[in-house]
């Protein structure tokens, strides 16, 4: 009886441990390009001429949360490889996050 107990608290905690990892993954990762004061393109981090990469227009605010080697969005400078948590507002890329992993 104890074992069948053990085995079904480690499916639990397993189950909980990927469904945290699943959801909290980033929706884009890749470097910043043609950045202004409040978008920039997320370029991918390795380009194949034989496939049409997706470069998404990221727009980011005040409350746009920014962390890693930096921590203000007047410190993003292009080439910073990145990872960005999004939502689509007003059909826009609105980032709620950006993890800066890299520098130019």
């Amino acid at each position: 009886m104890k074992s069948r107990g053990l085995i079904i608290g480690m499916t639990i905690i397993i189950i909980a441990v990927l469904a945290f990892f699943l959801f909290s993954r980033a929706d884009y990762h890749g470097k910043i390009g043609d950045l202004t004061e409040s978008k920039f393109i997320l370029y991918p981090l390795e380009i194949n001429p034989e496939y049409e990469h997706f470069t998404p227009k990221v727009h980011f605010t005040d409350n746009t949360e920014i962390v890693g080697k930096i921590k203000t969005s007047k410190s993003l400078i292009e080439g910073q490889e990145v990872k960005v948590w999004t939502e689509e507002i007003e059909g826009k890329i609105v980032a709620k996050k950006i993890k800066v992993m890299k520098d130019s």
